[in-house]
């Protein structure tokens, strides 16, 4: 039996919105959210972006979640 792995998508809104059209897999919410951190970390460290968010959803389920570009250190 094959259990399907859902998509989820990381759109980037700050200044400019940038949808992700291709989605990665993983296995659940919880990855996805642990891979929004890492990005929103990524986003501040290396472009310095301090004003956004990422905002996360599935294929499935629609808006999942938030994860907030402020409040991180650079």
């Amino acid at each position: 039996m094959v259990v399907p792995v859902p998509r989820f998508y990381f759109h980037i809104v700050a200044d400019t919105t940038f949808l992700d059209e291709e989605g990665t897999s993983f296995a659940d919410g919880k990855a996805a959210l642990l891979h929004a951190k890492q990005l929103a970390a990524e986003l501040v460290r290396s472009l310095n972006l301090q004003d956004g968010t990422i905002v996360v959803e599935n294929e499935d389920d629609g808006k999942l979640f938030e994860v907030p570009l402020s409040g991180l250190s650079s």
